[in-house]
């Protein structure tokens, strides 16, 4: 099975990849009862090409935190009566799109720093932790910079009026203010668990007569 995937693994790569960013700008547009069993199986993509070409397993519970993720944007564009989201909705001090600005780069942080360091471990690198969780969250923040610019493109080329995923002159900014909060958060989170496990590993084995 390795073998085969590696004969084809330029093709599964940019398939997962083509795969992947079309379903991330399409999610503001899917219904969640398309949005998150499409999600399921995406993981599921991603996890049988890691074991299958480098025998890593993923962690289930990181997966559940991509998975809890995208429900966070999903349920934000469910239509409750038919009229109004949450998306829509003007709270008082926190808005909806500020909550999802913060708590995904904060759930799917951890993921990022945990296949950091296992690839880097895989390859026989060895990076301290902090520079790795370091690495991680530059990468989430430039990825997540690059989606603003995509989304200023859907908003000015492909809906019929702007203005209706950029709202204001200060909308990417502040979505950038959130997701850097978000994932030095989550950061910091897969810092601490993973360093507790460093820890626990190298722990010396007491040997009673």
């Amino acid at each position: 099975m390795k073998k085969i995937v590696k004969r084809f693994e330029p093709h599964i790569v940019a398939g997962l990849l083509i795969w992947g960013t079309v379903f991330v700008l399409r999610l503001p547009h899917l219904h969640i009862w398309i949005s998150l069993p499409v999600c399921v199986a995406y993981l599921w993509a991603i996890y049988a090409y890691v074991k299958a070409r480098y025998d890593v397993k993923m962690p289930f519970p990181l997966l559940l935190l991509v998975w809890a993720s995208v429900a966070l944007d999903a349920v934000g564009n469910l239509r409750f009566g038919g009229s109004w989201s949450l998306y829509d909705t003007k709270f008082k001090y926190f808005q909806y799109d500020e909550f999802t600005h913060t708590a995904i780069p904060a759930l799917t942080a951890p993921v990022i720093v945990w296949l950091l360091r296992a690839g880097l471990d895989h390859f026989g690198h060895r990076l301290p932790l902090g520079l790795v969780t370091f690495f991680a969250v530059t990468t989430m923040f430039t990825v997540s910079g690059f989606y603003e610019i995509v989304e200023l493109w859907d908003d000015k080329y492909m809906w019929p009026a702007p203005g209706m995923r950029i709202h204001g002159a200060y909308d990417t900014p502040n979505d950038l203010q959130c997701d850097l909060l978000g994932m030095t958060i989550g950061g910091l989170m897969a810092y601490a668990i993973l360093k507790r496990q460093v820890k626990s590993e190298h722990k010396p084995v007491e040997v009673t007569a």
